[in-house]
């Protein structure tokens, strides 16, 4: 099992598909899609899904900040409370596999965002088990909220398409 550990990173710009200019869906799978939109910082690809009755969300992201690329998560729930600035924990268990990240509140109550700034190759790590798993949870250690499971069947397709958009920007 491999461990992926990310740098908490304390302000980062919030770019979500909803404030986007432009937004084109480049493949949609069981609940998921991946997508193409523009930034303040220029083209950004991304995936994930908000399409469940739990008001919960996770998007993965990559986008050029200067010469590099930068990959982000999200992960959110409409009924969270979450201040701006505060830190802590979530793992993702793709199948066998986790990633431990370190989180930062956002500008948005409902969601928590992770980077994985200065670690670019274990995000495309991350987004190849995401391709191949069949099943995802998301854990929040030391909080009061339940883990979350995701079905992650079908998302080849969607992860594809997010590789071939990341390789254009």
């Amino acid at each position: 099992m491999r461990r992926l550990t990310l740098a908490l990173v304390a302000a980062l710009a919030l770019v979500v598909p909803a404030k986007a200019q432009e937004v084109r869906n480049l493949a949609s799978v069981n609940g998921w899609v991946a997508y193409l939109a523009q930034s303040a910082n220029g083209p950004l690809c991304g995936m994930g899904t908000e399409a469940n009755s739990q008001g919960r969300f996770l998007w993965i992201k990559v986008e050029r900040l200067g010469p590099e690329l930068h990959g982000f998560v999200q992960v959110g729930d409409r009924s969270w409370q979450v201040r701006d600035g505060v830190t802590g924990q979530i793992i993702i268990g793709i199948d066998r596999q986790r990633a431990e990240l370190h989180y930062t509140g956002t500008n948005r109550p409902d969601m928590i965002e992770a980077s994985y700034r200065g670690a670019f190759d274990n995000f495309i790590n991350f987004v190849r088990a995401f391709a191949l798993g069949n099943r995802m949870q998301v854990i929040f250690p030391g909080e009061t909220v339940e883990p979350w499971g995701a079905d992650l069947r079908g998302t080849r397709a969607v992860t594809d398409a997010f590789l071939a958009c990341a390789r254009r920007i």
